[in-house]
């Protein structure tokens, strides 16, 4: 079950946002209500195909989770403020910011000053439309030209049926939508694939912002042991599996949070930290392969004994308890016939109201 609210954020806020409660089904208990808030789209405007406009919203798909430092002085615990100011021998003057303009180095201490205004008559006009003007199958497209992900929206309910359509398009025909969209002043390569119920918009690198792998693979030669290619193909085919990225944990941000939560709450930080150890040594590849397929053997085996005796304790806990539980029973059931037969010697059975109390 989802539960949808939207807030409206205060008029001085610099953008609104939406409030989301997240009812999970086992329960409507307040401990199972989970509240997130979304923030407002990047952009909006139109995706076009042919003569079909679309409304649509952009937004980010991705957080930076990690923790931010900043310089502080030690003596006062005052924060660091970094001054603007040139050198002139041992002088050092601090300017202010209206006189400070961009410059290119064009050779070592000489520049070409590039003021705001040249910089604001070269930004593109913000156009409100994406022109999907090729489409290309996704295997075509070269990792290395993905730069950062996006998720689109329909933006209004009349545009739900076209923005659906398109999807669904893409989806048949597995192919990714090419166009250029116009943001924050400059012209962006994209690519619009499906993605689940919806759409994925991912900022594309331009074909001179990568660079060519040749020379940096072009002093390769070795010829490779065929035997050693199969150990490693067996190698990794045993450690195959789906993509799982929730289950890489990243220890050094979550030892930065605790570290930093540790210090607010004045404690100790709870941080496991692994011993240093020894460099590997480069050692003869078919023997480090032989030694890899040979130890996940042994802790696949230890796995599975480790399995089984877990399995074991398990069963021998439950028949304690099994054990426990008809030992009470039988107790109770004694208690109840002695109390029975103490009260038949006086004419009644335990349980049973007396004559006096039933009138």
């Amino acid at each position: 079950m989802l539960c949808l609210a939207s807030a409206t954020a205060p008029a001085e806020a610099s953008a609104s946002l939406l409030l989301f409660i997240l009812c999970r089904p086992d329960s409507d208990s307040p401990s199972n209500v989970e509240f997130r808030v979304m923030p407002a789209s990047l952009w909006s405007g139109n995706l076009r195909l042919s003569l079909v406009l679309i409304p649509v919203k952009l937004h980010a798909a991705t957080t930076e989770g990690r923790v931010a430092f900043r310089m502080i002085h030690t003596p006062s615990g005052q924060p660091i403020r970094n001054v603007k100011g040139v050198r002139d021998g041992e002088t050092f003057t601090e300017v202010p910011e209206e006189e400070i303009i961009k410059g290119y180095e064009h050779a070592k201490g000489h520049h070409v000053p590039i003021h705001p205004k040249e910089l604001d008559d070269l930004k593109l006009e913000a156009k409100h439309t994406i022109d999907m003007v090729r489409f290309v199958d996704e295997a075509e497209i070269d990792s290395r030209y993905l730069e950062k992900p996006y998720y689109l929206t329909p933006d209004g309910d009349d545009a739900d049926d076209g923005y659906a359509v398109i999807r669904d398009a893409l989806k048949q025909t597995g192919k990714v939508a090419i166009g250029q969209l116009v943001m924050h002043g400059r012209e962006h390569l994209v690519g619009i694939m499906p993605h689940g119920n919806g759409l994925m918009l991912v900022i594309l690198r331009y074909a001179e912002e990568v660079r060519a792998a040749a020379p940096y693979f072009k002093n390769i030669g070795a010829t490779p042991n065929a035997d050693a290619v199969a150990l490693a193909t067996k190698l990794i085919e045993g450690t195959s599996g789906p993509f799982q990225p929730e289950k890489m944990r990243d220890e050094y941000a979550a030892a930065l949070h605790e570290l930093v939560q540790a210090k607010l709450e004045q404690r100790a930080p709870e941080i496991a930290v692994e011993a240093k150890g020894e460099a590997p040594k480069v050692i003869n590849i078919m023997a480090a392969l032989k030694e890899s397929i040979q130890s996940r053997g042994r802790a696949k085996l230890r796995r599975r004994y480790a399995s089984a005796a877990a399995s074991r304790r398990k069963r021998k806990a439950a028949q304690r308890r099994l054990t426990h539980a008809q030992g009470r029973a039988g107790r109770f059931i004694k208690e109840q016939h002695q109390r029975n037969s103490r009260a038949l010697g006086h004419g009644r059975p335990s349980g049973l109201p007396s004559t006096s109390s039933r009138r």
